[in-house]
């Protein structure tokens, strides 16, 4: 059963709170005040989802003071003034003060309806967001890897991030796609606003079109109440649409003008709606022989890959898997109570030669699994899934052993000078110091093993 809201309306016109009870009837549950201790008392006592505030009250108590109170103990409460004196003046120091929205006495019912609903949809959102938020940077935190590839994948990032073009992310299935997404909005102008994730594939076919674009009460069988798309909570913001290929050719032509023109169609609406939100987009399919098929929409795909970033496989950054197993364990071992977890060399060395077809998201699951099923501090081969143990799945047709070691060993290497060049801040100097080799065979082994430098030329120029 849907819950029904509680909005609070601070305001002493006993003839507008009548006609608002009546228009907001069925809605939302309405509490009233008219007075400024009275909506402080309700909101300390009752669970208020958000209020509505007149400019101007009796007794020359205003509103904005009372803005000002609220935000000062709960600052993302969403509140909303409400005047029937509009004026530019007070409408830049309300939101300066951090109200929601500013808007005449006398709106449209549907308008009010829709901005309150708004206000709730988006504070809902932002709760799951910030907690989501919290848990990316607790659990991943970062993009792992220093290999050329990847190299270039930051590159791309920080290129477009601050741009509002859009961007196609494609790459396998478990390649990171929508961390990169995160970091995209991340580094971007509208970081401060929301971040819309959404699973194409997940949705049920028959709702994914009110799930993007919203629909209007009554609408279809089961449409209560009016609801918010995706794209007007991501408003100001970004949304990614994930695993975009598996839209049908109709919400296809519906997203390509919503790109296009910059505005949606709610299900059931009479009318577009303006937005402003920067698409991300992201398949783990070849979307252009899904054009030369017909299964995707040529005008669509030129929209979304205006800049494409294409994530490679985990087997072809291989150097990456000792900084990615450390992250792991680093991350895992804090959650599951063993903070000082290693790998026996026996066991990344198997690590190294496995394919990983299911690239990141499968080395960190199995870790996740290795962790738990080993009784000491130390990752075993025996804790290792079958297939790899046993091979089952070779590195590189052709390669020997002595190569495959060669390979190992210098992951290894690579993790130690890694780990130590950071420890010292890229200090080159320090670091071969600590590491007991001169500068310059140092400055040699970064080269070989594709470790970025991040001093000064002049710091190089050195070595």
């Amino acid at each position: 059963m849907e819950q029904i809201r509680t909005v609070l309306i601070l305001d002493d016109d006993e003839i507008f709170l009548g006609e608002f009870r009546s228009m907001m009837e069925g809605s939302f549950n309405i509490l009233s005040s008219e007075s400024e201790a009275e909506a402080l008392d309700i909101l300390g006592r009752k669970k208020v989802d958000v209020v509505l505030l007149e400019l101007t009250l009796r007794g020359g108590q205003s509103g904005l003071d009372i803005l000002k109170r609220v935000k000062e103990t709960m600052p993302d409460f969403p509140v909303i003034i409400l005047t029937a004196h509009p004026s530019v003046e007070s409408a830049v120091e309300a939101m300066r003060l951090g109200a929601y929205h500013y808007i005449s006495k006398a709106p449209k019912v549907e308008e009010l309806k829709t901005l309150v609903e708004k206000a709730l949809a988006e504070r809902e959102l932002k709760r799951d967001y910030e907690l989501l938020r919290e848990e990316v940077e607790r659990l991943s935190g970062r993009i792992v890897g220093t290999s050329p590839v990847m190299d270039r994948v930051f590159e791309s990032i920080q290129r477009v991030a601050m741009t509002d073009v859009t961007v196609l992310i494609t790459g396998e299935s478990g390649t990171g796609k929508e961390l990169v997404a995160r970091e995209i909005h991340a580094a971007s102008k509208r970081s401060q606003r929301m971040f819309v994730a959404v699973n194409c594939a997940s949705l049920v076919k028959e709702l994914i079109e009110s799930e993007l674009f919203g629909h209007q009460k009554g609408s279809f069988t089961g449409a209560a109440s009016t609801k918010l798309g995706k794209f007007e909570l991501a408003d100001g913001g970004t949304i990614f649409l994930d695993e975009i290929a598996e839209l049908d050719v109709h919400l296809q032509v519906k997203l390509l003008r919503a790109l296009q023109e910059k505005e949606i169609d709610r299900v059931g609406g009479s009318s577009p709606i303006p937005i402003d939100v920067r698409v991300l987009a992201a398949t783990n399919r070849e979307l252009s022989a899904m054009t030369e098929r017909g299964d995707f929409r040529q005008d669509l795909f030129y929209r979304l890959n205006v800049y494409p970033i294409h994530l490679p496989p985990l087997r072809d950054h291989r150097e990456d898997i000792p900084l990615l197993v450390e992250h792991f364990l680093e991350r895992f071992g804090k959650s599951l109570n063993k903070p000082s977890m290693r790998v026996n060399p026996q066991a990344l060395e198997l690590m190294m030669q496995y394919e990983w077809p299911g690239n990141v998201r499968e080395l960190e699951n199995i870790l996740q699994r290795a962790i738990l099923l080993s009784p000491s501090a130390s990752i075993e081969p025996e804790h290792l899934p079958k297939e790899m143990v046993q091979g089952t799945v070779p590195v590189v047709e052709g390669q020997s052993l002595s190569e495959i070691e060669r390979g190992a060993r210098d992951a290894s290497a690579r993790t130690v000078i890694f780990r130590m060049l950071e420890r010292t801040g890229w200090n080159i100097k320090k670091s071969a110091l600590l590491l007991g080799v001169p500068e310059k065979t140092l400055y040699d082994k970064c080269s070989r093993l594709g470790i970025k430098l991040r001093g000064s030329q002049s710091e190089r120029q050195q070595l």
